[in-house]
């Protein structure tokens, strides 16, 4: 039996993601604790109720795919179910889903919210292993020969003694599950669905730039390469970034480690993906050339002599060039001139998501609320506070040791 999961913010690409078509049938299951009639509104409804919770990841999808061997699919599903709710403790949280079949096999996906009534918040920490031995009972006791192949086995086996299920373990252990090799998965989930989502196949891209890595010996000879298999190099959050056709960005480092266990087992550390980057000159993924040109102009003073760069890496701009693994873009700290004012903060707190200033008034009126805060926000917003001449203010200009008097 083969399960996954994924935390995030829910919404409707989910909702949609659940009624695809490409699948043989698509049956929405009966929602609980939602009152919207169709899986759209019921996604939107669970997501606007976890919004009082302290996580920016309220909503938990989750998918369970009994093994062909297994007779009684639905029977099967139904017990994993149960097992999984008593295990995370989501038994009564919001959940709403849907039973899909595809390429013959019958699965079905949930989507519950991880926020509870009072604002606490569902711990669904190391939940794959967790998953993973709900689902060896489920195998056990729905008559499957010998379990899934799992690298969490041994850990498994422990745990099912220590809750009393030795059965379970000693079927494991019969069927050679804990001295078996560790499978290693060639996708996680978030690149299966990022896969999915780009068209672009992650081992074809993978071996696009072990390739580029193996022909070329420094960064020059790399971006190269890279360029030549219609690839891109860019600077990242967390450093150079290879850019797909799709214009997405995956890590360099983990691209290229990653081919290369695939295609011979060989290891290629980070630090040497990123010796051979150092210096190199980079656009920032996700940066216009207009955006980086007209931050050049600004920043001319800063530019190094001798006019622009035009090699390759340096991504053709004049003036515009960061070099790898330097402080720059959206994170870079400018200081109180350079857009951190308090008019500026304000500003970005009014442009941010309704949802999200929607999420910090509950905050804000939550059971931790701080009482004196609170009235001290009221009497600032009514303008009504009286200060007397010489009384010691805080940083915020308020008075210091006194509550707020009512003009």
């Amino acid at each position: 039996m083969i399960s996954g999961a994924m935390r995030g913010k829910g919404g409707d690409a989910l909702a949609h993601h659940l009624l695809k078509p490409e699948n043989e049938s698509v049956e929405v299951i009966p929602a609980r604790g939602l009152g919207s009639p169709d899986l759209v509104g019921q996604v939107r409804e669970l997501v606007a109720m976890s919004l009082g919770g302290r996580t920016d990841r309220p909503v938990y999808h989750v998918h369970a795919d009994p093994d062909l061997e297994i007779a009684d699919n639905d029977g099967a599903r139904a017990r994993f179910w149960a097992l999984f709710e008593a295990e995370f403790g989501l038994a009564g949280q919001p959940v709403c889903g849907a039973v899909h079949v595809k390429h013959g096999r019958r699965h079905e996906h949930r989507v519950y919210s991880l926020v509870r009534p009072d604002g606490r918040v569902v711990d669904v920490g190391f939940d794959f292993a967790r998953r993973e031995r709900v689902a060896r009972i489920v195998e056990h006791e729905f008559g499957m020969p010998g379990p899934t192949p799992s690298k969490h086995s041994r850990a498994i086996v422990r745990a099912l003694r220590e809750q009393g299920r030795g059965d379970v373990a000693d079927w494991m252990e019969a069927a050679g599950a804990t001295e078996a090799e560790r499978p290693v998965a060639r996708l996680s989930p978030t690149e299966r669905l990022i896969q999915e989502r780009t068209g672009v196949p992650l081992d074809d891209l993978r071996a696009a730039a072990l390739e580029a890595w193996r022909v070329s010996d420094d960064g020059d000879s790399f971006f190269a390469a890279l360029r030549e298999r219609g690839l891109d190099l860019r600077e990242g959050r967390s450093g150079a970034v290879v850019v797909d056709r799709s214009g997405t960005a995956h890590l360099a480092t983990r691209l290229i480690g990653a081919g290369a266990r695939r295609e011979d087992g060989t290891r290629i550390p980070a630090a040497a993906v990123k010796a051979r980057l150092a210096g190199l000159d980079l656009k920032t993924h996700g940066e216009s050339n207009d955006e980086r040109g007209n931050r050049a102009g600004a920043q001319g003073a800063e530019a190094a002599p001798g006019g622009p760069d035009h090699r390759p890496g340096a991504g053709g701009d004049a003036g515009g060039a960061v070099p790898v693994g330097r402080a720059s873009g959206p994170d870079e700290c400018r200081g109180r001139d350079g857009g951190s004012s308090v008019d500026a903060a304000l500003a970005r707190l009014a442009a941010r998501p309704a949802a999200a200033r929607l999420r910090a008034r509950m905050r804000m009126l939550g059971p931790h609320r701080s009482t004196a805060l609170a009235t001290g926000l009221d009497a600032v917003r009514s303008g009504r506070w009286v200060t007397v001449p010489g009384q010691a203010l805080d940083i915020w200009g308020l008075p210091i040791g006194e509550r707020p008097r009512l003009g």
